[in-house]
């Protein structure tokens, strides 16, 4: 049973080239929200994040997204660590935190490699980037987050 969620920011619930939220995003985190699952948000500024540090939290702060996250993390550094910051705060079983990403290297692998169920946002930029050997399958594929609505 999933009693959390970690999403991924950039080309998961943001499109990080036209600088505004998915339009199904709102609506699969209002959902997530009312079934009483706590949600966070840890996100990774990179080279391919269109944004620096700053224009990252920027985003997030003034989207309408930012109500529905208990903790939200934005690093240029480690992912890995800010997704443990975050699981540490939120206390519960790794098997019932979900983590949500549309990088396989990133927090799908993470999320693999350390016990969490995963869905897989493939579409757009990095859906060619398939599961291997090193970041294992994820639990779920899913092109939208929309479709979380069937996992949860």
């Amino acid at each position: 049973m999933i009693k959390a969620v970690i999403f991924d920011w950039g080309r998961t619930l943001y499109d990080s080239d036209k600088k505004v939220e998915f339009v199904e995003s709102e609506g699969i985190l209002k959902y997530i929200s009312e079934k009483g699952i706590r949600m966070a948000l840890a996100s990774l500024v990179s080279a391919q994040a269109n944004a620096t540090l700053d224009e990252r939290k920027r985003q997030i702060a003034n989207s309408a997204l930012w109500k529905y996250f208990e903790y939200t993390r934005v690093t240029e550094g480690d992912k890995d660590q800010i997704l443990e910051e975050i699981v540490a705060e939120l206390n519960i079983p790794r098997e019932e935190i979900l983590i949500v990403d549309d990088r396989m290297v990133r927090g799908i692998k993470y999320g693999n490699l350390n016990g969490h169920p995963t869905a897989w946002v493939k579409a757009g930029r990095f859906s060619e980037e398939l599961p291997d050997a090193e970041t294992l399958e994820p639990t779920y594929i899913i092109s939208s987050v929309s479709e979380l609505r069937n996992i949860i």
